[in-house]
């Protein structure tokens, strides 16, 4: 089984390639990464608020109508220079000018701010809101077409309504004034050719004829609008908007994360190297991880040659034995299956080895040898409930080795002053007379205080540091086991990332 740092075909061990030198800078992703602990909710609630932003806002509704206008050629109403008849282009573009004039909204505004006075559902509106939402434009067959568009539908189908009402009349009370300025210029005429003597009758039948003619086409003319299509609210669908921004708010949120993680990895630097957890703990490297098991841990099956290597390794930086305590400064999803296989492994070359699963609330040490229960172990030894031939548990590890095991027992409220009274002291004092090495697993030192009062009784630490650790924690572990008088006897390093 390949378990170790590297090795060859016939599976002996070989050592690992040189470590990076020094605490190296990362990259952005990878500093993004490190700090996933919060880069990732932040980048996903910002996402999140765009997405719902963009839904709130980003949805309109379009009213579209169409004002099909009245042939101007040939109206003696539009004979006076003003406009171009035989141009029906030019004057549909003027039409659509005019109904998006000024003149127009502003008495959009005043029949809606009346409107508002019975029914203050209705939205307030001014001129330059109105100039927003109103569009007119020329179509190719010389009419008008008016969009108005907001964010609520009926909104937009008041306005356009409003909008057609006031050009019709507006566009009447142009018309009827164009006529009465052509009449009066008429009138002026009929009453000079009356007063002149010379004049005759027939020039002025003829001026009456045409004040007639100007009178009928104003009134048949009217608005210049022959037909006014109802208008029809299409409303633009919001999720599109929502998607797009959402994303454009996750991408601007995760530059941004990787910018800070960037700027904060740079001031908590981490180790990459097994030299870098060994300069900071100042201990010796026992060995180093870099893959994963090829099978799951069993007891009775070869710990594998790297965690061989951390036994003897052990033995050699640590002869005496004693009690040793093994653990990670902070939670470790690997270290557990570590220590156990580095258990196995010294049992394996003949020493009387005693594992206690120090991890009361954890206990994966005790479910990793296949011992889950929680009554009959550690915190009742400890405080006196059984005996230690009762508690003690008798592990196979392959042929006729054998260690034994104690199992963390049932959990209670604070097993750190259960460590720290005298029971506790004299009983791991006992295990030493017992056995070759006491091997105590303890949850992560910096965040449980139960480590912290085995320590004081130890012989030892051996720590288990993933790579990616920070630099700020292994020093916080050393100073805090340098007050407790407890060295540092090793250092098992771990390349396997995502091991946190």
């Amino acid at each position: 089984m390949s378990n170790s740092t590297s090795t060859s075909p016939a599976g002996a061990f070989r050592p690992a390639p040189p470590a990076d030198t020094g605490q190296s800078a990362i990259g952005p992703v990878e500093a993004f990464w490190r700090f996933r602990s919060w880069t990732v909710p932040i980048t996903v609630v910002i996402g999140i608020l765009a997405a719902l932003a963009a839904l709130a806002t980003s949805g309109t509704s379009t009213a579209t109508t169409t004002l099909y206008l009245t042939d101007p050629r040939g109206a003696p109403v539009f004979r006076d220079g003003s406009s171009n008849p035989a141009d029906l282009g030019r004057y549909a573009r003027q039409r659509a000018e005019f109904a998006q004039s000024a003149n127009v909204l502003n008495q959009v505004v005043t029949e809606l701010d009346a409107l508002r006075a019975t029914d203050p559902s209705i939205e307030a509106a001014d001129v330059d809101a109105l100039d927003d939402i109103v569009e007119a434009a020329a179509t190719p067959s010389a009419d008008v077409q008016i969009d108005c568009t907001a964010t609520d539908p009926e909104h937009a189908l008041l306005v356009c309504r409003s909008v057609v009402q006031t050009y019709v009349e507006l566009a009447n009370d142009d018309i009827q004034e164009r006529a009465s300025v052509q009449i009066e210029v008429l009138l002026s005429e009929r009453t000079r050719l009356i007063a002149d003597a010379d004049s005759q009758p027939s020039s002025i039948a003829d001026i009456d004829g045409s004040i007639a003619d100007i009178r009928k086409q104003a009134a048949l003319f009217g608005s210049g609008v022959e037909f006014v299509e109802p208008a029809q609210v299409q409303e633009d669908t919001r999720i599109v908007p929502a998607v797009q921004f959402g994303v454009a708010g996750l991408l601007f949120a995760a530059f941004a994360m990787a910018a800070l993680a960037w700027v904060r990895a740079g001031r908590r630097p981490i180790v990459n190297s097994g030299s870098d957890a060994t300069a900071a703990l100042r201990a010796p490297l026992l060995g180093e991880i870099v893959a994963s098991p090829h099978e799951p841990f069993a007891s009775a099956s070869p710990p594998g040659s790297a965690y061989q290597l951390l036994a003897t390794s052990l033995g050699a930086v640590h002869p005496d034995g004693g009690i040793v305590l093994a653990g990670s400064p902070t939670p470790s999803q690997n270290a557990p299956e570590t220590i156990a296989r580095m258990a196995t492994a010294s049992a394996r070359e003949g020493r009387r080895v005693l594992v206690v699963d120090g991890d009361t609330e954890g206990r994966r040490l005790s479910r990793l040898f296949g011992q889950e229960q929680t009554n009959g172990g550690l915190t009742e030894l400890l405080a006196g409930l059984t005996s230690f031939d009762e508690v003690r548990r008798s592990i196979g590890v392959g042929g006729a080795a054998t260690l034994d095991l104690i199992t963390g027992g049932r959990p209670i409220d604070d097993p750190s002053s259960l460590f720290r009274s005298q029971q506790g002291r004299e009983t791991f004092t006992s295990f030493r007379s017992r056995y070759d090495l006491v091997l105590v697993a303890i949850p992560p030192l910096l965040t449980a205080a139960d480590g912290s009062a085995l320590a004081s009784g130890a012989d030892g630490v051996v720590l288990v540091v993933d790579r990616g650790s920070e630099s700020h924690d292994l020093d916080t572990v050393r100073q805090r086991l340098d007050v407790l008088r407890t060295p540092v006897i090793g250092v098992v390093f771990d390349h396997r990332l995502g091991a946190h």
